[in-house]
C-alpha cells in the first residue's frame, strides 16, 4: 500500500480530490490550509476565519467521500490563540491527525504548546511536524520566525512525554539529519521523511545516509515497524509537493533505496506500509 504525504500547496480543492483519487497511490495524508487569520482588521480577520472553516469542511467532506484514499490532517497556527478549540473543532470533523506544523513563535517544546500536545496525545493523532531550515517568504519584511524553534531533536521531548502521538519530522530535520537519526532510532514513535530539498542537494552522496541511519542489523532495544532490521524502517515517504510532484519525488526515493541498498521490505514500509499501519487503513 502506497500512503503518501501530500501538501495542499495552492491547487483548489476539488481539484485536489480529483486528482488524489485518480492517482495511482493508494491513500494520501492531506494536509491543508494553517490556521490563523493575520489580518488586523476584525471584519477581515471573520472573512478569513469563514474562508478557512469552508476549506476544512471541504477536506472532511472529501475524506468522508474517500475514507481509505483521504486521510485528512489540520493545519493550525499552534501561536493562535484559539488553537485549542480549533484541534477540538478539527476533532469533531473527522479529521485523522495535525500538520505541518510550522512557523513557531517558540520552541517546539514550549510550554504554551503543551495543551494542542495532550489532545493529539488523548487523541492517539500522528503529527507532523517541520523540522530543520524553513522557507523565507518574505524578503522585504521583518518576521518572527526562525528554525532553531524547529529542530529535529525537539520531537525526543513530545515523543518521551505524550507516548500516544506519532511524530513525524518533515524533511528529517535539514541539515541535522544526524540528530534527527538518533532521535528515531531511539523512539518507536518517531518517524521522519526526506521530503524538501535533501534528496536533490544530497544526489551525488546518497550512500552517506548508510552512515547516518547506521545500526542496520544491530541488536537494539528500540521497537521498529514489523520488527525489521533496517534502520531505513524509520523513514516514511513525502512529497511537500502538489499531487502532480509526487512522482519525481518517488524517484528520488529509490534513487535512495539503490544507492544505500534499501532491502524491499524496508522499501515498502516507508512507501506506505508504515503510515498505513498508523492511521489503520490496512486492512
Amino acid at each position: 500500500m502506497n500512503v503518501r504525504a501530500v501538501r495542499a500547496c495552492g491547487i483548489e480543492l476539488p481539484t485536489i480530490d480529483r486528482r488524489v483519487v485518480a492517482s495511482e497511490c493508494d491513500s494520501a495524508v492531506l494536509s491543508g490550509k494553517g490556521g490563523v487569520c493575520r489580518n488586523h482588521h476584525k471584519g477581515q480577520q471573520h472573512a478569513e476565519q469563514r474562508e478557512l472553516n469552508a476549506h476544512r469542511r471541504v477536506i472532511a467532506d472529501a475524506a468522508k467521500q474517500y475514507p481509505t484514499r483521504i486521510i485528512p490532517f489540520g493545519s493550525v497556527d499552534l501561536d493562535a490563540p484559539d488553537v485549542v478549540r480549533q484541534v477540538q473543532e478539527l476533532h469533531a470533523l473527522g479529521y485523522r491527525g495535525l500538520g505541518e506544523l510550522e512557523f513557531v513563535k517558540r520552541a517546539y517544546t514550549d510550554s504554551s504548546y503543551m495543551p494542542v500536545y495532550e489532545l493529539a496525545n488523548q487523541y492517539g493523532w500522528v503529527v507532523l511536524f517541520h523540522t530543520g531550515i524553513v522557507l523565507r517568504a518574505k524578503f522585504d519584511e521583518a518576521e518572527d520566525v526562525a528554525s532553531y524553534r524547529m529542530r529535529a531533536f525537539h520531537l525526543e521531548e513530545i515523543a518521551r512525554r505524550f507516548p500516544k502521538i506519532t511524530a513525524l519530522g518533515a524533511h528529517c530535520g535539514n541539515p541535522e539529519y544526524e540528530w534527527a537519526a538518533e532521535v528515531t532510532r531511539w523512539n518507536p514513535n518517531v518517524f521522519f521523511d526526506l521530503s524538501g530539498t535533501t534528496l536533490t542537494k544530497m544526489r551525488d552522496r546518497l550512500g552517506d545516509f548508510k552512515k547516518i541511519f547506521w545500526w542496520s542489523g544491530e541488536e537494539w532495544d528500540s521497537k521498529s515497524p514489523e520488527n525489521n532490521p533496517s534502520a531505513f524502517v524509520k523513514l516514511v515517504f513525502g512529497s511537500d509537493t502538489p499531487v502532480n510532484g509526487i512522482e519525481g519525488v518517488l524517484r528520488q526515493y529509490r534513487t535512495l533505496f539503490e544507492a544505500c541498498s534499501v532491502p524491499e521490505s524496508a522499501q515498502n514500509l516507508i512507501l506506505g506500509g508504515t503510515l498505513a499501519n498508523l492511521l489503520n487503513l490496512l486492512e
